[in-house]
């Protein structure tokens, strides 16, 4: 791997394909769906190709990338929403997917000829799910809406209140109406007010959205409890007393601990567990736990925690793939980075309560040193600005890494919740 000055751009490579996922929520703030992202070179961005051949080989080295990926593991079990051109409709790509598990998301460029009506036709018949994408309501879409299931609509720097007619002319029709491009809580209210019933966009990752509660006890012990764990002067017994103070902390962590590494080997006590593990071990269980306490507030608060474990574990194996930095600061730097939003306090007074070190810091607040290029890389393969990830960085393995990480940060969850 070989991470790049910014305004550097590699060649394209044909097989070098990105994957995202982008989180979907319904009116009770339920996780719904993920939608995909997928690209096969920096400038597909843009329109796939103006030849139907390189738009049927792009798609499909596309999908098949995602294929040995695994739905699952980037889903977590849930639909994901994959974008059609119209040659992959009418080249029924689509069904190398199971009909269950996606849901075929009709590009605004698609529109309602014979032949991609008959080709939809097809789709529903064989159990497929259809949404169209960026509906702006023109006629010659008319004939696919009673074949579609959702329509998505963007609401970005758009009059929303002027579009209530649109979404009650298609409520009327049975459809779901997903408001798209959502960056703002004044918009998410103004959509939900319309009618629309589904919801996506980057307004579910910033503060806005989310609880800004203070601090609980709980939530206080873990801070003081890392902040032990950070300082070379304290004390195996300082440790255990921390602990000792809160025995269901105590439990949860013994047993996390049992369950993550030791097979068979149990964990006694909390200094066995220190020798066992290692404080710094320790400390990553920890801001887990933390994050989790968290997310357990409300659905969307648990797909930030989501988000953020996976933006620590991939920015510590990204790290670790490129064998050069700091893999377990690179994790504290990703994980950091949605704490603010977690906790709904300034990324200043987050840091306040942390013992981390002055390059943690430097990157979390003024993005630079040497980590700032790993944490914009996170930031620009979850956005799926693959044209900046590709200046960034040159390897074929990012689909992986991140689907790596996508697992990981749901097993944590698992551990953590179950503990």
């Amino acid at each position: 791997m070989r991470f790049t000055d910014v305004d550097v751009t590699p060649p394209p490579t044909a097989q070098h394909v990105f994957i995202a996922r982008q989180p979907i929520f319904d009116a009770r703030d339920d996780r719904v769906a993920y939608e995909l992202l997928y690209r096969a070179t920096r400038d597909a961005t843009r329109a796939y190709t103006d030849h139907v051949s390189q738009a049927l080989m792009c798609g499909d080295t596309a999908m098949h990338a995602l294929l040995s990926i695994g739905l699952e593991r980037l889903t977590s079990g849930t639909r994901a929403y994959v974008n059609v051109t119209e040659e992959h409709l009418l080249g029924e790509l689509y069904k190398i997917f199971d009909p269950a598990a996606v849901v075929l998301e009709l590009l605004e460029t698609v529109d309602g000829t014979p032949a991609v009506l008959d080709a939809c036709r097809r789709a529903v018949a064989d159990g497929y799910t259809l949404a169209l994408d960026d509906y702006d309501g023109r006629p010659s879409l008319d004939v696919l809406l009673p074949l579609a299931s959702v329509v998505k609509i963007d609401v970005l720097d758009r009059d929303i209140p002027a579009l209530a007619p649109l979404v009650a002319s298609l409520r009327a029709r049975g459809l779901e109406v997903l408001a798209e491009r959502v960056e703002t809580a004044e918009a998410l209210a103004a959509a939900r007010a319309i009618g629309c019933t589904m919801f996506q966009g980057y307004v579910f990752s910033r503060p806005e959205t989310l609880d800004g509660r203070a601090v609980n006890v709980h939530q206080a012990t873990v801070f003081h409890i890392i902040q032990l764990l950070g300082s070379s002067d304290t004390t195996d017994a300082a440790l255990e007393e921390a602990f000792r103070s809160h025995p269901s902390l105590s439990l949860s962590l013994l047993r996390i601990v049992n369950a993550a590494s030791f097979g068979g080997r149990g964990v006694e006590s909390i200094p066995h567990a220190i020798r066992l593990v290692g404080r710094e071990a320790l400390t990553r269980w920890m801001l887990v736990m933390l994050a989790a306490t968290v997310g357990a507030r409300s659905p969307v608060a648990h797909e930030l925690v989501l988000e953020a474990l996976v933006r620590g574990r991939f920015c510590e194996t990204v790290t670790a793939h490129s064998a050069s930095g700091d893999p377990a600061a690179r994790f504290l730097v990703g994980l950091l980075s949605r704490m603010d939003a977690l906790l709904g306090v300034p990324m200043p007074e987050v840091l306040e309560r942390l013992p981390v070190r002055d390059d943690v810091r430097e990157a979390l607040l003024e993005h630079a040193g040497p980590h700032a290029t790993t944490l914009l890389l996170a930031d620009a393969y979850e956005n799926g600005d693959w044209e900046l990830v590709d200046r960034l960085c040159t390897d074929d393995a990012l689909p992986s890494l991140y689907a790596e990480a996508v697992s990981w940060a749901n097993d944590r969850l698992t551990k953590v919740r179950t503990a």
